[in-house]
């Protein structure tokens, strides 16, 4: 399976276990057109929900992803602000430091528990050649396993809750800012 396909994947069932919290950031579209952006690979510009600044074409009536009407509701806008696309770093950022955390977590748990079996068995520690390898044999596949364990697991569930509690109070922020701005 190709990085796109899994990532593709992990954005379903991520939307699928999103919960109904009152903000529309990110789509699945919004997320992929700011990443893109951001490496230079596509400009910043446009058209996008005047709502929730998923990219729409040209003859769009409604947004599919938060259903703002495109003639009634807020006008679609030609440029994703840069405080939406900060708020997108932000998220990344702490879904990554959680998932890192815990990753290093669970090398940590192996090399103490490795040290802790290679020491605690009275022939490993009169035998050096046969504590090496079992000590090796244990950071390979116990680092590997743990870090993945914790880091692939509650390191993301942990970070994508973190991230999505900031991303919502950052978006009620901004409402509220472009609320404000938009009566002046």
């Amino acid at each position: 399976m190709t990085k796109q396909a899994m990532t593709h994947r992990d954005a379903e069932e991520r939307r699928d276990t999103l919960p109904d919290d009152g903000c529309p950031l990110f789509s699945e579209r919004l997320e992929e057109h700011l990443v893109a952006a951001s490496r230079g690979e596509t400009p910043n510009r446009g058209r996008f929900c005047g709502d929730c600044y998923t990219p729409i074409g040209r003859d769009t009536a409604s947004c599919p992803h938060c259903g703002n009407d495109t003639e009634r509701g807020r006008v679609p806008v030609e440029r994703v602000p840069d405080e939406i696309t900060e708020i997108l770093r932000v998220q990344r950022k702490v879904e990554s430091t959680f998932v890192n955390g815990f990753a290093y977590l669970g090398l940590l748990v192996a090399v103490l528990g490795g040290l802790a079996i290679v020491l605690g068995i009275p022939y490993l520690r009169e035998h050096l050649l046969a504590a090496t390898i079992v000590y090796a044999a244990i950071l390979i596949v116990g680092g590997r396993m743990l870090a993945g364990f914790l880091g692939g697991y509650y390191g993301d569930r942990i970070g994508f809750a973190r991230a999505r509690a900031r991303t919502v109070e950052s978006w009620q922020e901004w409402v509220a800012r472009r609320s404000v701005d938009a009566q002046n």
